[in-house]
């Protein structure tokens, strides 16, 4: 664990459920010292009734524009309120929590994905399934939203009671797979997470695990044959970024299992017997991210994982 851990700054999307703020315990089990972790906190209002964008054209009318305006305020106050008590009872520090506050123009998830691009957070943290207040954002499923707009912040997806002390990084022989790791290093460095990169093959009978820094002979096998000579570059970048990033190297192993053909299935079953809490995925397509969701591992991970907090990298 790092004894001077880089700062983080995590984007979180409130509203008035106290759904919205499930995130909150998950990220106290993730970083128990939390010094160094800053938060965005953003809501985002309900957009005025057309009738009232306009210039009052009545003293009535002027009136109950301003009380509904005031209402919003109020709403908008306790809201971010509740929301920041709750960051401080759980161990986060009042100087380090922003607040942002934007009427909706157009859905949640593009609003925040935004607001994150622009605050160079380190991800966008959202509970898996939330309660339609959140209109836009988590209204049915919010993969396509978020994924669409958020090309440069990673999102973590939270579901139930999540234990982070294991870490899966689904590596393929692809850059996004790379780029996931390393968002990966840097986010748990001063945690004692351990991390498993993990390739799912067709080319082996049977789990191959090894030590990451020292390599088992079953892997050093697998490594000679066409798909493992492919992989063995990617591998080796792993250890450098892990290295890089200052986590210890017992920390990390490899494991390469068998697939059948379905790697969303042969990476969930993995997690499960592993008892991960966290699994990373990298992905990009060049048909675009709405082609690439339509039968993607991403996409079918997202769908029914549980307990787990899944993170996305693009």
């Amino acid at each position: 664990m790092l004894d001077n851990p880089l700062p983080k700054c995590l984007l979180l999307t409130v509203d008035d459920s106290q759904e919205s703020l499930k995130p909150i315990d998950y990220l106290c089990r993730l970083y128990p010292e939390r010094d160094h972790v800053s938060l965005v906190l953003s809501y985002f209002m309900p957009p005025l009734a057309p009738a009232y964008r306009e210039k009052p054209t009545s003293r009535e009318m002027g009136a109950r524009k301003r009380a509904m305006l005031d209402a919003r305020e109020e709403e908008t106050r306790k809201v971010l309120d509740r929301a920041r008590q709750a960051l401080v009872d759980a161990g986060f520090s009042p100087d380090e929590i922003q607040e942002h506050v934007q009427e909706k123009e157009v859905s949640v998830a593009h609003h925040a994905c935004r607001l994150a691009d622009v605050k160079k957070v380190d991800a966008v943290v959202v509970q898996k399934r939330v309660s339609s207040k959140l209109e836009g954002f988590l209204k049915g499923d919010p993969t396509p939203a978020l994924l669409h707009h958020c090309l440069v912040s990673p999102v973590w997806m939270v579901d139930g009671k999540v234990n982070p002390a294991r870490a899966v990084v689904s590596i393929q022989d692809e850059n996004a797979s790379l780029r996931a790791l390393d968002h990966a290093a840097f986010m748990l460095a001063e945690t004692d997470a351990r991390i498993t990169v993990l390739h799912a093959s067709k080319s082996v009978k049977a789990p191959v695990e090894s030590e990451a820094f020292q390599p088992s002979a079953e892997l050093e096998k697998w490594q000679e044959t066409p798909e493992g000579k492919a992989m063995k570059p990617f591998l080796e970048e792993c250890r450098w970024m892990v290295e890089n990033a200052g986590i210890e190297p017992d920390r990390m192993d490899f494991a390469i299992v068998p697939s059948k053909g379905k790697v969303h299935a042969d990476i969930q079953d993995y997690c499960r017997k592993a008892e991960a809490g966290i699994l990373v995925l990298g992905h990009s397509d060049p048909g675009g991210t709405w082609g690439f969701l339509k039968g993607s591992v991403t996409r079918k991970i997202l769908s029914d994982f549980r307990n787990m907090a899944v993170w996305v990298c693009q």
